[in-house]
């Protein structure tokens, strides 16, 4: 039977990870962190969707953006997506080696130099769209597929850092994401909910906190993801 860490374990990873590292990982989110901040303040967090992507993704969700304040919204939320999604990928390069030499503020523009960024793009708007329709049969259908389709931008780097991801189409990365969340949306909803104190802290700093629970939970995510492909071995994405 597969033993997965608990979330006091993945936290304590992370943790561990930190110690010594706070500068580093700061740079490495400060930029998703200050378009949070920015949100916050300017749109008010009034909306749980909106937090919701901006704390997942460092971005306001950009469709609607793009609907209600035009191409300039959705050109700037398009970059703010590449950028914070590069951050991520970083971090999981991070957690996965805590030896690794990179450069926090460039990390964040990795995938504007890569000639796949039109990719998580396209990701982004499939994910949107299935997360939606879902949602407009119950709000609870909308959710649970939200946290099956959570780990598909891992899966995507995962695959294309081993040179495997040409061979597989955009809804194949959510295929396999659904695939490795079977038995694990509870956990990865307990872990979800054990931030919440963290965002309130956020919320009453007025997104300040964010400069340092943005780190934390982000690489905590990205150690839930790698403890799910070490359990379940890594050849199973493939």
């Amino acid at each position: 039977m597969n033993r997965y860490k608990t979330r006091a374990e993945l936290k304590a990873d992370v943790k561990n990870l930190l110690q010594g590292n706070w500068g580093k990982a700061i740079l490495l989110y400060l930029i998703p962190a200050i378009s949070i901040i920015f949100n916050i303040n300017i749109n008010g967090s009034n909306s749980s969707g909106a937090v919701r992507n901006s704390i997942y993704y460092g971005n306001w969700n950009f469709l609607p953006s793009f609907l209600s304040l035009g191409l300039v919204s959705f050109i700037i939320s398009l970059i703010f997506l590449l950028i914070s999604l590069s951050a991520t990928f970083r971090g999981l390069d991070w957690v996965e080696d805590s030896e690794l030499d990179f450069e926090p503020l460039k990390s964040n523009f990795t995938y504007f130099r890569s000639p796949d960024w039109w990719k998580l793009i396209f990701i982004y708007i499939l994910i949107y769209i299935f997360t939606i329709l879902w949602s407009i049969l119950l709000f609870i259908p909308g959710i649970i597929k939200s946290m099956a389709y959570s780990q598909t931008y891992f899966v995507y780097k995962d695959l294309n850092d081993r040179g495997l991801a040409d061979n597989y189409s955009l809804t194949d990365y959510i295929t396999r994401s659904r695939q490795l969340m079977v038995g694990n949306k509870g956990r990865y909803f307990v872990l979800q909910l054990s931030f919440i104190g963290w965002w309130l802290v956020g919320a009453i700093t007025l997104g300040i906190g964010y400069i340092w629970i943005l780190p934390y939970y982000k690489l905590t995510m990205a150690n839930f993801y790698q403890d799910l492909i070490s359990t379940n071995n890594k050849n199973n994405i493939e």
